[in-house]
């Protein structure tokens, strides 16, 4: 008889459940929040956990574990378009991971088991969150970047900031990776005298801040608020390191989907391509 620990069991799926729903949003090139991917982990967990109670065996029924990959998906990633691919892509990685384990399992036979299909305790459950994290680290990184180019797209993007307001043109790029630290959304690069407008007058924003980006931050300091002005270091193409002036608006409307505290960050120079006034990864 296999002995079920409710804790053991809740935590481990629920950890292979986030990094599964990582592995999704690095393939995807998604925006996502973490305390998201948590919450939809524990959702993953605590489903592992309801298969096992009395009269519930039935969850552990194939449409049932779909129907709760739909759930976790919006959890995760909330309504957006493209959501159905992101379902699909997590019910891909879920059958890629289930032959990972079961490798596992062949491996060390008599330290793991799957009753119900849901992987519990053992003396090598490091194993299989290991094969999680291969599992996220390739997606992440070598699958991600081997995904074929989506070509161009432009984007009408609305940014706010109080009861101003302004449109952008702006390009979304696969090859754009720039992503806000604190929350891993895109961050939206666009040419300083665009967003001006919606910008704080006092102190003014000026070109020199841009372009000197430290001494931008410290002139202008909090003037406009906590947590608005901060410094974004990147990479580009013949630049290895550097750093970007980056200004958090209050709302930002990208292609219908609403964002809160949008991170943009700003450049001196205009954009060579006159179709648009800005560029994000998606």
């Amino acid at each position: 008889m296999t002995v079920i620990y409710v804790d053991t069991v809740f935590l481990l799926n629920g950890a292979l459940d986030y990094l599964l729903l990582r592995s999704v949003a690095g393939l995807a090139a998604a925006p996502f929040r973490r305390l998201r991917l948590l919450a939809a982990g524990a959702l993953g967990g605590a489903y592992a956990v309801l298969v096992f109670l009395p009269g519930l065996e039935w969850l552990a029924w194939p449409a049932c574990r779909v129907l709760w990959g739909a759930v976790m998906t919006g959890a995760a990633f909330g309504r957006r378009r493209g959501w159905l691919r992101l379902f699909l892509l997590l019910l891909a990685l879920s059958c890629a991971l289930a032959g990972v384990l079961l490798l596992v399992a062949f491996l060390w036979p008599a330290g793991l088991t799957y009753p119900n299909g849901i992987p519990v305790s053992g003396p090598d459950w490091k194993a299989l969150l290991l094969a999680g994290a291969v599992c996220y680290w390739l997606c992440c990184t070598v699958l991600r970047r081997l995904a074929p180019e989506r070509g161009r797209r432009l984007l009408p993007v609305r940014l706010e900031w109080g009861e101003r307001h302004i449109w952008l043109t702006v390009l979304g790029d696969t090859g754009n990776l720039l992503t806000d630290p604190s929350g891993s959304d895109p961050v939206l690069v666009a040419f300083w005298e665009t967003v001006r407008p919606i910008l704080p007058g006092t102190p003014e924003l000026r070109r020199e801040d841009v372009a000197d980006p430290v001494a931008g931050i410290g002139r202008i300091g909090m003037a406009w608020g906590v947590g608005r002005l901060r410094l974004l270091p990147y990479r580009g193409v013949g630049v290895p390191s550097g750093l970007l002036l980056a200004v958090r608006v209050d709302r930002a409307d990208l292609d219908g989907r609403r964002v809160e505290r949008q991170l943009v960050a700003l450049t001196p120079e205009p954009f060579t391509d006159g179709d648009c006034q800005g560029i994000i990864g998606i």
